[in-house]
């Protein structure tokens, strides 16, 4: 590993590079840009330079306090690229999405596709949409965290070469088990220490699939009548509070009787600190999602040694193994709205119910990836050796660009 290493650099090849994007930012692209930043500052091997780029919406407010006071003076005191700066590569991270070459030898967008396809709407330049249709030029490449996103990047016309999956990372020093904070995190949130909680983290749209664990929670919750279902969304930037309102509206009166008390949501931010608080009350993690680019929630859960249920087939298959996890029977189906087409996933409900009661049941297996989850992400997902990756895709797997 480079990273926190002393070298001098007459022994190393310095690799100068310019990262555009977000920071202070709630939204998923912003906070790992963050992180990041973060370790790429700590690399003897990468010059780094930065740029601001405007938010997505204008309603977006920068934020502070997600990141500690130490690590948001490094994140304010980066060195800021002059106007057309040229380095031996450009990344960018921001939506929507900036194909267009900088003036650095190469350029690497960060880009992640929910369900399979690549739209025009989501370029920043539309013209260039149509202009990947007649190739990709051979300086522009893409960075994407899955398997599952990759596909939209190979539909679209991008060679093998130029789509570099690198996975999302969690920092391991603030996501992990913290079994003495458990009853104070509960207290906070009135929950019973004799209660059962499933916990969701997520925007509450339809691609995470709240509709579905509501249904399926308001059955389990007859069953076992000592559950809760905690919900963590990011009223802010999603707008999470509506899009739960409208899932509820849409369930049973029988559906929202037995929800009723059972239910606590939560819609402010909060600091990663915070988060990986929160994820210390829960005895399971549940994403039956139909549609992500990568899902960094249930790896944060992993980490925290907490057992995960989610949706088979999609990109969490490429992080979650049968010792952290339990896969939900789904297929994949083609979807078309507002004459976008593309690829979801459609979790089995009646599985995803059986899932979640064999949990509550199996204190064996809950206590096994409390241990497990954590080394898991240790050895292959900290933010550490995510960077590694990065670097090493981004330059050519260490290649000395001078």
């Amino acid at each position: 590993m480079l990273s926190g290493q002393s070298l001098n650099s007459s022994t190393f090849c310095q690799k100068r590079l310019v990262v555009e994007g977000w920071r202070f930012i709630a939204h998923s692209y912003a906070m790992v840009n963050q992180w990041q930043l973060l370790e790429l500052h700590r690399r003897p091997d990468v010059i780094l330079k930065f740029v601001e780029l405007p938010p997505y919406r204008s309603k977006w407010r920068a934020e502070k306090g997600l990141f500690t006071p130490d690590e948001e003076l490094v994140l304010q005191s980066l060195t800021v690229a002059g106007p057309d700066e040229a380095a031996d590569v450009t990344f960018r991270i921001s939506l929507p999405y900036d194909f267009s070459l900088s003036r650095s030898a190469r350029t690497t967008v960060f880009a992640t596709s929910e369900t399979q396809a690549l739209w025009r709407d989501q370029f920043l330049n539309p013209s260039l949409y149509d202009k990947l249709k007649d190739g990709v030029p051979k300086g522009l490449s893409v960075v994407t965290p899955s398997r599952w996103s990759a596909e939209a990047y190979y539909n679209a016309g991008f060679p093998d070469d130029q789509v570099h999956i690198v996975p999302h990372g969690v920092d391991t020093a603030t996501f992990r088990p913290l079994p003495e904070l458990r009853s104070a995190c509960r207290r906070e949130l009135s929950v019973a220490e004799s209660e059962f909680v499933f916990l969701s983290v997520g925007a509450m749209t339809g691609n995470k699939g709240i509709d579905i664990l509501l249904r399926a929670f308001s059955r389990i919750s007859r069953r076992f009548p000592g559950t809760r279902l905690v919900l963590k969304g990011l009223d802010a930037v999603f707008g999470s509070d509506l899009f739960l309102s409208k899932h509820m509206e849409l369930l049973s009166l029988e559906e929202r009787r037995q929800l009723r008390g059972r239910v606590t949501y939560l819609g402010g931010s909060r600091s990663n600190t915070e988060m990986a608080e929160l994820y210390q009350l829960a005895d399971a993690y549940v994403s039956p999602y139909r549609a992500e680019g990568f899902n960094i929630p249930v790896l944060e859960a992993i980490a925290c040694g907490v057992p995960v249920i989610c949706t088979r087939g999609g990109p969490t298959d490429d992080f979650v193994t049968n010792n952290v996890g339990q896969m939900i029977d789904s297929r994949k189906v083609r979807m078309r709205v507002t004459g976008r087409e593309g690829w979801r996933l459609e979790p089995n409900l009646e599985h995803l119910i059986a899932l979640m009661s064999s949990v509550i049941d199996d204190h064996h297996w809950r206590r096994k990836v409390a241990e497990e989850g954590p080394k898991h992400v240790q050895t292959s997902y900290s933010w550490c050796r995510v960077v590694d990756r990065l670097v090493d895709r981004l330059f050519d797997q260490g290649a000395c660009p001078h």
